[in-house]
């Protein structure tokens, strides 16, 4: 996997998470795994289409994606209960999949990346395996808790 895309994503990452007041992010996991897979009991999946192929799985713990809610909606929302903080979950997947495309975009010379919809899935005990593909396990620990980011992506050519 091209490295500046992984550097793409973590930096969009990281973006999107200091403009919601996580500002203490630093990387504690960086691992080439065989498939692309998470075991975080919130998770959001985003699809790249086109040239460039894949999943990004980014996987929250509870407390962070309750904080996140809370951010989001200027505390309107605190817990995941409620189906409008669970839209809240999918909309920060939209602004990651947006801003990813983007670097990614750049990292590839202006190619257009096209994206799917966030997809959200929750569940303690739920094993999530989008592909079989070769992937990279990054996990983020921050003052809320660990953030986990899988990426599996491959250019079509």
């Amino acid at each position: 996997m091209n490295e500046n895309i992984i550097e793409a994503v973590k930096s969009a990452t990281i973006s999107i998470l200091q403009q919601f007041g996580i500002s203490d992010i630093r990387l504690s996991f960086y691992q080439q795994k065989e498939n692309n897979e998470s075991d975080y009991p919130v998770n959001v999946t985003i699809g790249f289409l086109g040239k460039v192929n894949g999943y990004v799985i980014v996987g929250l713990n509870e407390v962070v994606a309750e904080e996140l809610v809370s951010i989001m909606t200027g505390g309107f929302l605190n817990t995941l209960d409620d189906p409008m903080a669970r839209s809240t979950i999918l909309e920060l997947g939209n602004m990651l999949s947006a801003y990813i495309a983007n670097n990614m975009s750049a990292e590839l010379g202006g190619e257009k990346v096209e994206i799917t919809p966030p997809t959200l899935v929750m569940g303690s005990g739920v094993y999530i395996m989008m592909t079989r593909y070769e992937s990279v396990d990054i996990k983020f620990a921050t003052e809320k808790g660990s953030i986990g980011i899988n990426i599996s992506l491959w250019r079509k050519d």
